[in-house]
């Protein structure tokens, strides 16, 4: 097969998630030159054979089943123990699987509400979301103290890289953003890894204590701006569950 064809399958006939996966080799199925046909966009889904659709359909399978495999591994070693067990809702799995189709179009997600509501919990439930659709992704998480505690510039550390490497996360969860003391030097980091994100349309999960009219007075209207173009508010509401657990 030529490299350099623009290579296409229908995951959504066949029933599998989108993502990369391997093609299968042109010795493992008689009727590859079929198969290859359609992958060069010659052929639908619909002109194969029955069995060449199986044949598809089990071939892309296996490995989704490693990748999801991979993918809890990896949200499972890094999640921390309070939010083990987290159990996402439909909304949370719907953003996931959109995701999975496209990280590029999927909207960001600002969870706002007032403390104690579970925006963490529902962070790291739609992470959990993410690892169970497979999709071959290194998410970042961090609070907004520890992004800016990690960034201070220091004797022997590369603050410049660090920030590339956290801004260019293919997904990146930002808690508590508009809790730490404002500066000059928090607006600007701040501002530089927003703007960022939006003009490379790279999926962010965000959270904060503040409403949003509050919101827009602690970061800015430049931040506030484009936190409301590339996100979804999603609002939750109850008493503070620490409280209640202290009580």
């Amino acid at each position: 097969m030529n490299q350099r064809s623009k290579l296409t399958v229908d995951f959504a006939g066949l029933g599998i998630p989108p993502g990369r996966y391997a093609l299968p080799t042109p010795g493992a199925y008689d009727g590859y030159d079929r198969l290859e046909r359609h992958f060069t966009g010659h052929l639908c889904l619909s002109d194969l054979t029955p069995d060449d659709v199986q044949f598809l359909r089990d071939h892309f399978a296996e490995q989704v089943t490693e990748h999801r495999r991979q993918a809890m591994d990896y949200f499972e070693a890094r999640v921390p123990r309070r939010f083990n067990g987290v159990c996402p809702d439909e909304q949370a799995t719907a953003w996931a699987e959109q995701f999975a189709a496209n990280q590029h179009a999927v909207k960001s997600l600002l969870l706002v509400g007032p403390t104690g509501t579970g925006k963490t919990h529902y962070a790291w439930s739609l992470l959990g979301a993410v690892a169970e659709t497979g999709t071959q992704v290194r998410w970042q998480m961090h609070t907004a103290a520890d992004l800016y505690a990690s960034l201070r510039p220091r004797d022997g550390e590369d603050s410049e890289s660090t920030f590339e490497r956290i801004a260019n996360a293919h997904l990146l969860v930002l808690d508590d953003l508009g809790a730490s003391k404002w500066t000059e030097w928090v607006e600007e980091i701040t501002y530089r890894l927003i703007n960022h994100r939006y003009e490379e349309c790279l999926p962010s999960i965000f959270t904060s204590n503040l409403p949003p009219t509050e919101l827009r007075d602690a970061l800015g209207g430049r931040v506030a701006s484009r936190l409301t173009e590339m996100c979804d508010r999603i609002t939750l509401k109850g008493d503070d569950r620490r409280k209640g657990a202290r009580s």
